[in-house]
């Protein structure tokens, strides 16, 4: 009887914690959040452009300033919207998708920073890696190897930080992809200019990197989530 008692009392409080959330997302604690996520997408947008456009803003190329800030803008809102809102899907892990690629592109401002060259194909073409791969395959190919390298990295990195707060992924396509998305505008940006070939293979290596990087990621991942339990 204990037992039975236990588990109409858990069904119970499950409904009502439901019907409170459904409640909570139709007040005004929901306007204010959404209005986050437009304060924040518009912040990141505006710095990330700032980041990741070299000479653009000198140069007054603004379409392409203006279609980056768009994407990007439209992207971080409905991100920080679906994390701040915590909307969750039984079958797909939207929530923690989001964090990655908002994670990624953090992690990706971190990397740009720390370059020491604001055109970053062209201090990849400077190191052992870059100018190889450019000696052996041209523009494309080096562009290529780029986003491969660094969505890797980012990829990897963020799904282990991840990990160590306790945030986990059933697969890395979803996360991959919206950190494809996050990032792409950074690479339209950093290929203004540049022969249409370097776009396609930057955006390609971007692509591969991004998933890769996650389910490479997804192993330690695993491994820290096991441990942490």
């Amino acid at each position: 009887m204990t037992d039975r008692a236990n588990l109409r009392e858990g069904v119970r409080r499950g409904i009502l914690d439901a019907l409170a959330l459904d409640l909570d997302r139709t007040g005004a604690r929901t306007a204010g959040r959404l209005a986050a996520a437009g304060a924040l997408g518009t912040a990141g947008a505006v710095g990330s452009v700032a980041l990741f456009s070299g000479g653009l803003l000198r140069n007054g190329d603004g379409w392409y300033l203006a279609v980056c800030a768009a994407a990007w803008a439209g992207l971080m809102t409905a991100c920080f919207a679906v994390v701040l809102l915590r909307i969750r899907t039984q079958r797909i892990p939207l929530t923690q998708a989001c964090v990655l690629a908002l994670l990624g592109l953090g992690l990706a401002a971190i990397l740009g920073l720390l370059c020491p060259d604001p055109h970053h194909l062209a201090w990849w073409s400077s190191t052992t890696l870059g100018s190889l791969a450019l000696d052996r395959g041209g523009p494309g190919a080096g562009a290529f190897c780029l986003g491969v390298c660094s969505a890797l990295l980012i990829g990897s990195g963020a799904t282990v930080i991840l990990a160590l707060l306790a945030i986990s992924f059933r697969g890395a396509m979803l996360p991959g992809i919206l950190l494809f998305l996050m990032l792409w505008p950074a690479v339209v940006l950093q290929s203004a200019g540049a022969a249409a070939l370097v776009l396609a293979g930057w955006s390609a290596g971007l692509l591969a990197g991004s998933y890769a990087g996650v389910a490479i990621g997804l192993w330690p991942a695993r491994r820290l989530r096991g441990r942490i339990a």
